[in-house]
């Protein structure tokens, strides 16, 4: 935990947060700049900036935790569809520097928008990056 962690004051029951669900390494609460009703965060209860310092078992744990109030949320609110958000550093679009997952139901023409638009590329053009980051060894390539 850090002292100046508003997800960690959460953990730690010290700030209030409207909070739907809690186990040995997670808490989910409603976000209080929800974009649409139910929008939940899923944070690990053990402090990581982002996924690149989260624990692997702690990342397992954030999204088993999404999975349930996705559930959650389909048995209670039926919305048309769901989207999860996950952002990292500042040039990520991340605000809080705690790790934390978005869960938020989306409705048919609700106001929210794709922050891209996506255009296909070329398979020889991805060649190179494909290489760059191909875990499967040599080998394999």
């Amino acid at each position: 935990m850090t002292d100046d962690c508003v997800f960690c004051a959460i953990v730690a029951g010290t700030h209030p947060a409207p909070v739907v669900y809690e186990d040995a390494s997670t808490v989910a609460f409603l976000d209080i700049t929800a974009v649409t009703p139910g929008h939940s965060l899923v944070v690990p209860k053990r402090h990581a900036t982002d996924l690149w310092e989260i624990t692997p078992e702690d990342w397992v744990a954030v999204a088993r935790t999404a999975h349930r109030i996705a559930q959650r949320i389909r048995a209670e609110l039926d919305p048309d569809g769901m989207t999860l958000f996950q952002a990292n550093r500042a040039a990520g679009w991340q605000d809080v520097f705690h790790l934390h997952l978005h869960v938020v139901p989306r409705a048919e023409g609700d106001h929210l928008h794709r922050p891209w638009v996506a255009s296909p590329v070329p398979l020889e053009q991805l060649e190179g990056m494909r290489r760059r980051l191909d875990l499967r060894g040599p080998a394999t390539a």
